[in-house]
């Protein structure tokens, strides 16, 4: 009977794992090498799939494939959402620092409201994603340090000079990128997730599992010439952050850590490119 438990066990991770890959790969990965209106009908197809699938589960009284299905039609309701909102229809110079920030804060601010208000309407609570002060003390030392190491190696890359008077005068626009890009994907990767499937796994191979598609939806990138390495690097992160999401029940540290760590990838890019404030 424990093997039957561990076989079954082990298809269901690989079940869900597959699942998370197709959506995350298809609403980021991909999704620009895909024709808008393609992927607009993908995305309708995957909220009308998830939401039978929510309503079937519930009638079955299956919680545990109820709640995932809700959460995976609501990432697909949120990427939807946020496809109107273009650059052009809110007017956004992607020349300008202030322009790239606010471009990334749209996206952030809209998916994570989808994600939010979602939940609560769903009858969760903010906790159940994470939303929570959790072991705050802990959560906010090991946040700023990381945050505070992170943003010391980003602007003491010997293989990247900084111009401080640069980052001065940007200051603002990359400190708004990186804190509203952090918040949203630690929400999107891990906050919506881990609490659920912590019941259907053991913590360690939830964090795995959410750790593999948060790294395989980084694989788009362009701003390196390694991809598989960047994507390893990323993995390592994530299953750093997923253990302190699991550890502090809070979004705090990883949303730190996190933001810390999109420092070394924004400022080359800002350096590099040369935009303007």
């Amino acid at each position: 009977m424990k093997t039957e438990t561990k076989t079954q066990k082990l298809h269901s991770f690989l079940l869900i794992l597959f699942i998370l890959l197709a959506v995350f790969m298809l609403n980021m990965t991909y999704a620009s090498k895909i024709p808008g209106t393609i992927l607009m009908a993908i995305r309708i197809t995957l909220i009308v799939a998830f939401y039978g699938l929510w309503r079937f589960f519930h009638t079955k009284k299956l919680e545990h494939a109820k709640t995932l299905s809700f959460t995976l039609m609501v990432v697909n309701l949120a990427f939807f959402f946020v496809s109107f909102f273009t650059v052009d229809l809110l007017n956004i110079n992607l020349e300008s620092a202030k322009g790239i920030a606010f471009a990334k804060l749209s996206d952030s601010f809209i998916i994570s409201l989808v994600l939010i208000s979602s939940f609560m309407l769903g009858g969760f609570k903010l906790k159940d994603i994470y939303i929570a002060k959790g072991i705050l003390v802990s959560g906010l030392i090991i946040g700023l340090l990381s945050f505070t190491l992170m943003g010391f190696l980003a602007l003491n890359n010997p293989e990247q000079k900084v111009d401080p008077i640069f980052i001065m005068r940007n200051l603002l626009w990359i400190l708004l990128f990186v804190f509203s890009n952090a918040f949203m994907e630690e929400l999107l990767f891990r906050g919506i997730f881990l609490k659920q499937l912590n019941v259907l796994f053991n913590p360690f191979w939830s964090i795995i599992l959410t750790s593999v598609v948060f790294a395989v939806a980084h694989m788009q990138v362009t701003y390196t010439p390694d991809v598989l390495f960047f994507v390893g690097i990323v993995l390592i992160l994530a299953l750093i952050w997923g253990f302190l999401m699991h550890f502090t029940k809070s979004i705090i540290a990883p949303m730190f850590f996190h933001a810390g760590a999109d420092l070394m990838i924004i400022i080359p890019i800002y350096s590099t490119f040369g935009v303007t404030g």
